[in-house]
């Protein structure tokens, strides 16, 4: 039977029941088999006073952590459930600390296939989907939900760390192989301020190229990236990383397509020859 989901989306939450509003370090879906849907407004309590990604690939996937340091600018307790969104988390492979101490989650998954729409509207994220929820194997959007509780005045540092599935075709062993990342950066902006971003990329010997990124990211070691910001950028992380060059001829080797010419050309050799044999008798003839 087919669903027709409408999700609200945005970063870090702050509240999970029908009266309260959410805060969200992404955009979070609602459970699409009722189609509900949950509203972010900003957060005037909790500043960010840093986030450090650190994102770590090997193969066909990558070691996402998460640091923020988080301050509450208040004089009061502030106690706030949160939500935390990646899109292709590896299920078993998620942990939330503050502090250094480990805090209870849970995990969603919602599933995004491809007849899944993305619109946003003034920090408001909506999905709309005609697609069956959700298959395992579809690209789906998962939620880490979890609660952070803040005492007057206090600093905390809140560390997410998951498995991120790479979407493209990172386990391809020819020239199409290539490995795509998406983080969801601008939803941040929900919280009373923002400053101090660092993404640390550190890539292995399978895709050691950075071939794309919508952000400015400097190779500061041979397969080692950095970018860095004061502010929150405008956009989400959009990443692609591939081969170098000499990896792509020899993957280009490889391709199906290539083996069947290597498999045609003895063959269309053989053909040649006899027909040149033929016309040289023909023509002595």
């Amino acid at each position: 039977m087919k669903r027709k989901p409408y999700v609200w989306m945005m970063v870090l939450l702050m509240a999970l029941s029908l009266s309260q509003t959410a805060k969200a370090n992404m955009a979070a879906p609602a459970d699409p088999d009722v189609g509900s849907a949950i509203t972010f407004q900003k957060n005037e309590e909790i500043s960010v006073l840093s986030e450090v990604l650190d994102i770590t690939v090997h193969g066909a996937k990558a070691d996402m952590v998460v640091t923020y340091t988080m301050k509450n600018t208040t004089q009061e307790q502030v106690v706030t459930p949160s939500m935390f969104l990646s899109p292709n988390v590896e299920q078993g492979n998620v942990e939330v600390t503050v502090d250094g101490e480990a805090a209870p989650f849970t995990v969603d998954r919602y599933a995004l296939n491809y007849s899944t729409q993305i619109q946003t509207a003034d920090w408001k994220y909506v999905v709309l989907s005609t697609g069956d929820v959700a298959d395992v194997q579809e690209r789906t959007v998962d939620a880490i939900s979890f609660e952070l509780t803040f005492e007057p005045g206090e600093e905390s540092q809140v560390v997410v760390s998951y498995t991120y599935a790479l979407g493209g075709y990172p386990d391809y062993d020819f020239d199409a192989k290539r490995g795509d990342l998406k983080y969801y950066l601008q939803p941040a902006a929900l919280w009373k301020d923002f400053s101090n971003l660092t993404i640390n990329l550190n890539l292995d010997e399978d895709m050691p190229v950075l071939k794309y990124s919508n952000l400015p990211f400097e190779e500061v070691a041979p397969r080692t990236y950095q970018y860095t910001s004061t502010t929150l950028p405008e956009e989400n992380l959009d990443l692609t990383i591939d081969e170098s060059w000499w990896q792509n001829i020899f993957s280009t080797l490889r391709s199906p397509y290539f083996q069947i010419a290597w498999v045609l050309a003895p063959v269309a050799l053989v053909v040649l020859v006899c027909v040149v044999l033929i016309r040289q008798r023909k023509s002595r003839a």
